[in-house]
């Protein structure tokens, strides 16, 4: 039965390791994700702003 009690005690500690290896996995990569969503959240509302910009000044233009 004391076998059974380490056996556990083992799985727990690989389950711990996995739980800890995944966190770290995905904090890691969030933490280098964000600056670029960050970049191109910024490019597509200055592009949005420059084309809005330009729709306004596009018929003085032409005409």
């Amino acid at each position: 039965m004391e076998f059974l009690a380490y056996l556990w005690d083992d799985l727990d500690d690989v389950t711990g390791a996995c739980r800890h290896l995944a966190t770290a996995a995905i904090t890691e990569t969030l933490a280098t994700a964000v600056p670029f969503i960050a970049a191109a959240s910024g490019m597509l509302l200055a592009c949005t702003a420059a084309l809005l910009l330009a729709r306004q000044h596009l018929p003085q233009l032409a005409g």
